[in-house]
């Protein structure tokens, strides 16, 4: 039959365009196959199989560390088609992730196709009305994880996910019982296997030669022991942040050890604070502070150990195989998993920790950690790396 005349509409349009290979577009030419509609026997075709719709929204930090169950996913139904809705910056943040299909916004457009579509298998994983309510809407034969109620509050939608909902209640069970970290804890709580899958990140080979350029031109030498101190931190637990003093304190440190370069890392509201600790310290790099998400990682590639809090750059680390030394004050240590590189350094007062918004103590959880401390973990750190040899890095990405 001539492609003209082909029955391309209706019902009949299923018989004759393939619409669920990961390949078909429909507005151009399929991305394997230039030839136009595709044929009923292309060589190119892939089934899209099992689809899977992750909504995770909230916190840049906790959507990378959610990518966690990207393996455990393609394990569990090696033919899949997964499709991630988050926000924009999330979008941005995982881009070219070899094991996502499709990322999304979370915006009406979005929606107004995503209620439309039927997915196999709906994941959702934040607290928060918007993304609870979508996973209701959704055409999905099996949800699991946070839904919302016709009263507006959310709920655990299966029952794996009751012990995963109970921690966002219970102090006592979240601060001092529960030993797990979140990727197990998303794990059991979707009915999936734990085999302490790693969440990655994926920069552009372009964002990668940027950022080494960039390195190159502050004059750091290949050869050189590169420590990044990531001065900022979240502003919605109180203390998550060390003083700038202190990092100055330590930046001082580090740089007065021969063949070892610092650089400073941050966003937006971390410039005044690294530009004072570079004016105060020479010899210090202020790398900038207006790096888009993937760029951000590219940076903190060229490190080979970061000091953070508990924070977006901290994940970034992890997902980057860079060892990172962890200040932990306010949260919880024993949600986070280093995969056996970097060092937890903990506050030692008892009220630790806490997920305060507001705190009158004096001396605070982060106060009371000290650059003696910090500097011993890095050198163990450093040391550590050097005795390896090598470092595993996510396949480069595209341009």
């Amino acid at each position: 039959m001539a492609g003209a005349d082909l029955p391309i509409w209706g019902a009949q349009a299923e018989q004759w365009l393939r619409l669920d290979c990961r390949h078909y577009r429909g507005d151009r030419p399929c991305a394997a196959n230039v030839q136009g509609i595709c044929p009923l026997d292309c060589e190119h075709i892939s089934r899209m199989g099992h689809r899977i719709l992750i909504i995770k929204l909230a916190a840049l930090g906790d959507v990378i560390r959610t990518a966690a169950l990207l393996p455990g996913l393609k394990e569990a139904w090696p033919e899949s088609h997964i499709t991630w809705v988050t926000r924009p910056s999330g979008v941005r943040m995982l881009a070219n992730h070899p094991l996502i299909d499709r990322l999304l916004p979370f915006d009406a457009e979005t929606l107004a196709h995503v209620e439309h579509e039927r997915f196999d298998l709906c994941l959702s994983l934040d607290k928060e009305p918007g993304p609870a309510a979508l996973a209701m809407r959704v055409d999905a034969p099996d949800r699991r994880g946070l839904g919302l109620s016709r009263h507006g509050t959310t709920y655990p939608l299966n029952r794996e996910c009751a012990h995963y909902f109970r921690l966002g209640l219970d102090d006592e069970l979240k601060f001092e019982r529960n030993q797990k970290a979140y990727p197990q804890l998303i794990y059991e709580a979707l009915g999936l296997t734990y085999r302490r899958q790693r969440y990655r990140l994926y920069p552009s080979a372009a964002q990668r030669r940027e950022a080494r350029e960039l390195m190159r031109a502050a004059g750091v030498d290949e050869d050189a022991v590169v420590v990044g101190l990531n001065t900022g931190a979240g502003r919605v637990f109180a203390n998550k942040s060390w003083l700038p003093d202190k990092f100055a304190q330590l930046a001082q440190a580090l740089s007065d050890r021969p063949d070892w370069r610092v650089v400073l890392l941050g966003g937006p509201d971390e410039r005044a604070i690294n530009r004072a600790i570079a004016r105060d310290c020479p010899g210090v790099i202020d790398t900038g502070c207006d790096h888009d998400e993937l760029s951000f990682a590219a940076l903190i590639e060229c490190c080979g150990v970061i000091v953070t809090g508990d924070t977006m750059a901290m994940h970034v680390a992890i997902a980057c195989a860079v060892p990172p030394v962890v200040l932990f004050g306010p949260t919880c240590a024993q949600e986070i998993e280093l995969y056996g590189h970097g060092e937890k350094v903990r506050t030692t007062l008892p009220c630790a920790p806490c997920y305060r918004r507001s705190c009158d103590k004096s001396p605070t959880c982060m106060d009371e950690i000290s650059r003696e401390r910090v500097l011993a973990a890095v050198e163990r750190c450093v040391a550590a790396e050097s005795r390896s040899g090598t470092r595993e890095l996510p396949v480069m990405g595209v341009d």
